[in-house]
């Protein structure tokens, strides 16, 4: 009982001070990358092989956020990269006495602890995004070429099929479609936008909150996760969205979500090491193919969401300066994805 309440305690102080940022204080000399990590350590481990790769790896610094129960094997594969990575280091999250938001408060405490101490810049990469060499460099440019912006996002648009350039240098913007793969947000808006939402009330009762809070959204009420709050904040905010026509990541997780290999309760996971599970990854998540058919198998998902989780290139070609392309606006009441797998 004592520690229920210690933990109960513990948590709404850690959901106060996050959603308290002061950004009187002066910037930290790094942005933030969050990287929220919970029972998938092959997926982490090919994030960080990628992550590692990216032009400007050195300059940032990244903030691991293992969820409640997390695998040690996490810790082992952080342990691995850690003479690739000048600055790091690994925030357990809070006990969350909440089953519904528990990844939520992870991801969005994460987030605005990063606010409260980045130089300007928060990434959120989870553990299944795998990012382009020059991740790191197409987001501070299309924050530098489209500010002010509510975040940008740099994978293919999950939620509708668009015709777009096959051109590096080319980003558009949208509103009301958003995802949370390898987006980044300037520290303001998640101080000035997010943080009010973060807070017990939303994370005690989610759906009851977004309906008093976003009575107008077009968002079913079946997505009151972090994404599907982010989604409303931005729905209703004047700033949009940035996207590349050539996406510089790509969600893997979705490979085996429907009771995979990865999954350590099912039989095809069961006793396998972690090296064995890193190279059935390496075999499949670089793989159209392979993916192809590892995600129609267990999915029953519209074609776009599909097409989102298809790898792309992580050496995409050179380009110097981005420009902007126009799309036609997303119809109202587009659907979010599937909720994602943990």
């Amino acid at each position: 009982m004592l520690r229920r309440l210690r933990d109960w305690w513990n948590f709404r102080q850690a959901v106060h001070d996050a959603s308290h940022v002061d950004l009187t204080h002066p910037a930290g000399e790094r942005d933030v990358v969050v990287l929220p990590c919970w029972r998938r350590p092959e997926f982490l481990w090919h994030c960080l092989d990628n992550l590692t790769r990216a032009d400007g790896i050195d300059s940032v610094h990244l903030l691991f956020r293992p969820d409640t129960g997390f695998s040690p094997d996490n810790l082992d594969v952080i342990r691995s990269y850690s003479d690739r990575l000048s600055s790091f280091e690994i925030q357990p999250a809070d006990p969350c006495p909440f089953r519904r938001t528990k990844p939520s408060a992870n991801f969005l405490l994460g987030m605005l602890h990063a606010a409260a101490t980045t130089r300007r810049l928060v990434f959120l990469v989870e553990e299944d995004i795998m990012v382009a060499r020059d991740f790191f460099r197409w987001h501070r440019a299309v924050h530098a070429a489209a500010d002010p912006l509510f975040c940008s996002i740099p994978v293919k648009n999950p939620n509708r099929s668009l015709s777009l350039p096959d051109d590096p240098a080319a980003y558009y913007l949208s509103s009301g479609d958003s995802c949370s793969n390898g987006m980044c947000f300037d520290r303001q808006v998640l101080q000035s936008l997010v943080a009010p939402h973060v807070n017990m009330a939303y994370l005690r009762q989610p759906k009851k909150y977004i309906r008093r809070n976003f009575p107008a959204s077009t968002i079913g009420l079946g997505y009151v996760e972090q994404d599907g709050l982010i989604r409303r904040i931005q729905e209703r905010s004047p700033l949009p969205i940035a996207w590349p026509c050539v996406p510089r990541a790509f969600h893997s997780g979705f490979f085996g979500a429907r009771g995979g290999w990865h999954n350590f309760t099912h039989p095809a996971g069961a006793g396998q090491s972690i090296e064995q599970r890193v190279q059935l990854l390496t075999d499949t998540i670089y793989d159209a193919d392979a993916m192809l058919e590892a995600v129609v198998r267990n999915s029953g998902e519209r074609a776009e969401f599909i097409a989102s989780c298809m790898p792309c290139s992580l050496t995409p070609p050179a380009w110097n300066v981005l420009h902007r392309i126009d799309v036609p606006p997303p119809q109202s009441g587009a659907s979010l994805p599937a909720a994602r797998a943990s």
